[in-house]
């Protein structure tokens, strides 16, 4: 088992953000008047068509953001859609604080609203991002398992000198002191195994069969967290470009209409997956705050031991 938790996992989320969140590479950027326009950018707002809810977040303040002129206008017509009235270019240029705005569906009446698409575009993507929480989940219930039955061997130690029984001489020792009593039985983590090679097979399937249907390049609502940070070119992303939301932002979720590329999905539904028992322990790997746990039991089974021995 390693010291850090694999790969597989970090690798699929990265193809899904690239998929379905931030889709512009990272370059190097100098503006140019006639091309990048200076903003004084404070913030975002994003509104729910369905129920009418609104999520303002700050961002982190910076002197300018630099906006692509296809990005601002962008700007401009979800401000007209909105029936706000957009800052005129000399405002804009003397450095009037600008609000960014997003219209879409907040998660709770998306939740409604694409439980069951039947157009095949939304229906693929509401596939891909359950993919991605199965492949997300697998690891997370594996190590639950794992945790789970270490600390039942834990909880049955009845005295220190039952825990020196064992070799604690250097930290490799405890790390495989650790991975033993964990691997003892893989019963759980078997099962946690085959649910998720039913779950995703089955979706993956489906999703394959949909993406046949749907053209080179396709839109429909995709989720996008608040926390995200954005760029405000819509070629590239560079630290004169991309916007963060201020540190303590609350979390929230909005789905917001977007174009799709299909090779991408495709791309994320061909990563490697875990695909054995062996890889589901790779994925999980090995965690600093398991030894944490087996100190702290120790000295717990050492004031026991003290206060018994002093009566």
């Amino acid at each position: 088992m390693p010291k850090e938790p694999g790969k597989i996992t970090d690798n699929l989320l990265h193809t899904y953000n690239y998929c379905f969140t931030e889709t512009v590479p990272y370059e190097f950027f100098k503006p140019k008047e006639n091309r990048d326009i200076a903003v004084h950018l404070t913030g975002k707002n994003y509104h729910c068509t369905h129920c009418g809810k609104t999520t303002h977040i700050d961002y982190r303040p910076r002197p300018l953001t630099y906006y692509s002129k296809g990005k601002l206008a962008e700007q401009q017509a979800v401000y007209e859609k909105l029936g706000l009235p957009f800052p005129p270019r000399g405002e804009i240029d003397s450095g009037v604080p600008f609000t960014n705005e997003a219209v879409g569906l907040c998660a709770a009446c998306a939740e409604k609203q694409f439980a069951d698409p039947e157009d095949p575009a939304q229906r693929a993507v509401m596939l891909a991002e359950r993919l991605h929480g199965e492949d997300e989940l697998v690891t997370a219930q594996a190590r639950k398992a794992m945790e789970d039955a270490f600390s039942h061997w834990l909880d049955g130690l009845s005295s220190v000198q039952e825990l020196l029984s064992y070799d604690l001489s250097n930290v490799y020792a405890v790390r495989d002191l650790i991975c033993a009593v964990m691997l003892e039985d893989t019963t759980a983590e078997q099962h946690v195994l085959e649910r998720y090679l039913h779950e995703s097979g089955a979706i993956a399937a489906e999703l394959r069969g949909l993406l046949e249907q749907l053209p080179e390049v396709f839109s429909a609502y995709t989720a996008r967290s608040v926390l995200v940070y954005e760029s405000m070119n819509d070629k590239i992303y560079h630290e004169y470009t991309v916007a963060f939301p201020a540190d303590g932002t609350a979390p929230a979720t909005y789905y917001l209409e977007r174009p799709v590329e299909k090779s991408r999905v495709a791309m994320f539904l061909a990563q490697p997956r875990v695909e054995t028992l062996e890889d589901l322990l790779m994925e999980v790997g090995f965690h600093g705050e398991w030894i944490d746990a087996l100190t702290n039991r120790a000295k717990a089974l050492a004031t026991i031991d003290g206060r018994e021995s002093s009566r």
